[in-house]
């Protein structure tokens, strides 16, 4: 979940600019995921905004709907949002655009970072391996040096 928050984040902050409203673009950002979901893995903060979508077209007020769904995701970042998008709805939003796009180049620093520190992990991992190889062609290259010589 915590990987698809920068480019649900983006996604929304898209759309919002475009001048959608937040539940349509969120339906828009749902049905999108829904296309591509036959080709893809489940991914589940799309599904919990599937669900989200189901609660509001059931009755569920959209405030509440939000409410809900950062409480199912039960990581911080989607309650900050979910928040976010609860203070757009109670108070009206010029700011919320503001709020979301500086979320979103949050998001995508940390996930930047996050895939900078797992890159530097594999590059050490590798390096035991590489250091086998090494000795290996090392071996090959001597071994016929030494031998021709006293051979």
């Amino acid at each position: 979940m915590i990987e698809d928050y920068p480019e649900v984040i983006s996604k929304l902050t898209l759309y919002l600019g475009a001048g959608m409203t937040v539940k349509k673009a969120w339906r828009k950002i749902t049905e999108g995921y829904m296309k591509e979901k036959e080709d893809e893995n489940e991914r589940y903060v799309y599904e919990e905004m599937r669900q989200t979508c189901h609660e509001m077209d059931s009755g569920v007020a959209e405030l509440e709907a939000y409410r809900r769904f950062g409480e199912r995701c039960g990581q911080m970042k989607y309650k900050t949002f979910s928040t976010i998008l609860i203070q757009n709805l109670q108070k009206g939003g010029h700011r919320m655009a503001d709020l979301l796009e500086k979320e979103a180049l949050e998001a995508w620093d940390e996930r930047k970072r996050k895939a900078r520190v797992m890159g530097e992990t594999a590059a050490t991992k590798l390096l035991v391996p590489m250091i086998m190889m090494l000795a290996v062609v090392m071996a090959i290259i001597m071994i016929p040096a030494f031998l021709s010589f006293y051979g």
